[in-house]
C-alpha cells in the first residue's frame, strides 16, 4: 500500500510541475499595440507604429523548464518621428551594429539599412535602440536582468 501511495504522490507532483510551466507556442505572436513598447522606451519619444514580440529566453526546445522567474526579451520594429531618431543619436553613444531579429519579425524588417546601436540607460532591463540617421525606422530591444 505504501508503494502505491508513493507512486500516486510522485505522479501527482510531476503532473503539477508540468502544468505550472506549459510549453510555449512554436510561433511567437506579433503584437501591434505600441503602448507596451513605449512603456519600456520612454526616451525615444512617441512611437507612431510598432510590431513587436516578447520571447522567454533560455527555454530549451522540447523540455519543460522549472517554475520560477524567466528572462524575457522584447523586440520591436517601430516607426518614430524623424526628430526622435535625431534626438536618440545626439543623446546616446551609438556605434555601428545590427540587431538580432526574431524570426517572426524578419518579414517586416527593412533591408539595406545601416543601423547604429545605441545603448540606453539600464532600468530593470538592458535596453538598446537601433536607429538609422535620416530614417523613421528603429528596432528596439529590452531584456530583463
Amino acid at each position: 500500500m505504501r508503494t502505491l501511495g508513493k507512486t500516486l504522490g510522485i505522479t501527482a507532483a510531476i503532473v503539477l510541475i508540468a502544468a505550472c510551466d506549459p510549453v510555449p507556442p512554436k510561433e511567437t505572436a506579433v503584437h501591434t499595440d505600441p503602448a507596451p513598447v513605449a512603456e519600456d522606451f520612454p526616451e525615444v519619444g512617441e512611437i507612431v507604429a510598432a510590431s513587436w514580440v516578447e520571447e522567454r529566453m533560455g527555454a530549451s526546445e522540447g523540455r519543460d523548464a522549472a517554475p520560477g522567474p524567466s528572462d524575457l526579451r522584447l523586440s520591436a520594429l517601430v516607426k518614430l518621428r524623424r526628430e526622435a531618431v535625431t534626438k536618440v543619436l545626439a543623446d546616446y553613444k551609438c556605434q555601428a551594429g545590427s540587431p538580432a531579429v526574431p524570426e517572426s519579425l524578419k518579414g517586416l524588417f527593412p533591408s539595406g539599412v545601416k543601423w547604429l546601436s545605441c545603448a540606453l540607460p539600464t532600468t530593470t532591463k538592458s535596453r538598446t535602440a537601433f536607429v538609422a540617421d535620416g530614417s523613421e525606422q528603429a528596432f528596439l530591444t529590452s531584456t530583463t536582468m
